[in-house]
């Protein structure tokens, strides 16, 4: 999406009255609250920001420096159903919190299409907090776990 298709999207959602919009490709994602915009009389254009959309803005969806304390987050390359192991009773998780995992480490299981695929670790770290249970539909880069 460039400067001008944000314009003209801007000027589509002023003219309809809209005040949200979301737009996420494979390259960027771009976040409008134009309810809080307009309320300030300051003109839209001069507002946009591209925020993320998880965690109340926690963490940053674009490539940023990542400071050595910094959260990181494992997230989902497709779409299916999220599975902690690779049966459907959950008896023993692959991951919980507190737990230490290391890149390619096996963190849990996405079922599409009938086929079990393991979601393995980008990073290492360790687990803080899982954010998809067992069982649960799971949506592409949607994020599975944050790591420290």
């Amino acid at each position: 999406m460039d400067l001008k298709q944000i314009e003209q999207t801007l000027n589509l959602l002023k003219q309809y009255g809209a005040k949200h919009f979301k737009y996420r490709d494979d390259e960027m994602e771009l976040e409008l609250d134009l309810s809080s915009i307009q309320q300030t009389g300051i003109p839209v254009h001069d507002q946009q920001i591209a925020q993320p959309s998880n965690n109340d803005g926690e963490e940053a969806q674009q490539p940023t420096e990542l400071s050595e304390d910094a959260s990181k987050v494992i997230r989902s390359q497709m779409i299916g159903t999220f599975y902690l192991q690779d049966e459907k009773e959950l008896t023993k998780p692959a991951v919980k919190v507190g737990d230490k995992v290391n890149k390619g480490d096996i963190i849990g299981y996405i079922e599409a299409m009938k086929v079990m695929n393991e979601v393995t670790a980008d990073v290492s770290g360790e687990v803080t907090e899982v954010h998809v249970g067992h069982g649960e539909n799971i949506e592409f880069n949607q994020v599975i776990l944050t790591l420290k």
